[in-house]
């Protein structure tokens, strides 16, 4: 789904110490800069940590990413305390999906959608990509709280505010479209249905249409703000889904008790809190 990249001053600093291009990052490489913006992510968000959520998130995140080209990554998977619907990327492996996504999510197939789609951002290498290209390694540190649109400190949310001092890499429609095409590849080979990266697309553009992007649980605003195109791509995965067979779909999984058992902690949880707004807005 979406990725709006962290970029550090250390991550960019060590992309601009010789690497011209993705193809001049190597995997460690990578992955330190990842677990560099992990930590800045974790101290900046609230993280839900709830053991039985993180477990089945992870399982079922490792399931899909252990069947792909990168499966050699030690992949991470955690869950922001946040009921706008949203989801990202760090290099190396780290996969952040906000509660909201697991509160609208009606199955497995719909949340294996999602993460399958920020795997192969992580695959493809597209943060990689865009932090080779920049050209000024003195961009500032790009807050996780912008992320997610939520702050755990007011001090975290006045500096995303400091003009110039972040740093956000927002992926292209053509990215989007890449994480799409994998994604759906991606969960059919971990077996899961891949109608269910559809219903989920369908379910938040028919929320936002109806004037649900924000307010109530959480917004879906953020999520078409950081996944362009979305009406374009939901055409393509029912392309994509036209020249699967229905007896290879139906041989697939949809759910499962496991997530149900999940889906049900999540909803018994007290509500997320809500976006921390500085002093004078």
């Amino acid at each position: 789904m979406h990725t709006r990249r962290v970029v550090g001053v250390a991550a960019v600093a060590l992309l601009a110490a010789g690497c011209a291009s993705a193809g001049a990052v190597s995997t460690q490489q990578e992955v330190q800069l990842g677990a560099q913006e992990a930590q800045q992510v974790d101290a900046q968000l609230p993280m839900l940590n709830d053991p039985e959520i993180d477990q089945y998130v992870n399982t079922l995140g490792t399931d899909i990413a252990s069947r792909t080209s990168r499966s050699d990554l030690q992949w991470h998977f955690a869950v922001v305390n946040t009921s706008d619907v949203n989801a990202f990327a760090l290099p190396g492996g780290y996969i952040y999906v906000n509660r909201g996504v697991l509160e609208r999510a009606a199955n497995a197939s719909e949340l294996a959608g999602v993460l399958g789609h920020e795997i192969e951002h992580v695959v493809r290498r597209h943060s990689v990509k865009q932090m080779a290209q920049m050209q000024n390694a003195n961009v500032g540190v790009a807050l996780g709280c912008a992320l997610a649109g939520v702050c755990d400190s007011p001090a975290a949310q006045a500096a995303v505010n400091i003009a110039g001092g972040a740093y956000f890499a927002k992926n292209s429609r053509a990215d989007e479209v890449q994480a799409d095409e994998g994604g759906f590849q991606n969960m059919m080979r971990a077996g899961y249905d891949p109608r269910g990266m559809l219903t989920f697309f369908q379910k938040l553009l028919q929320e936002e249409q109806s004037g649900g992007g924000g307010g109530g649980r959480g917004g879906v605003s953020a999520w078409f703000a950081d996944h362009p195109g979305t009406q374009d791509r939901i055409a393509d995965i029912q392309r994509m889904l036209s020249q699967v067979p229905q007896s290879q779909l139906s041989s697939l999984t949809t759910n499962a008790p496991a997530f149900d058992r999940m889906h049900q902690r999540v909803m018994s949880l007290p509500p997320a809190p809500a976006p921390r707004q500085s002093s004078g807005q």
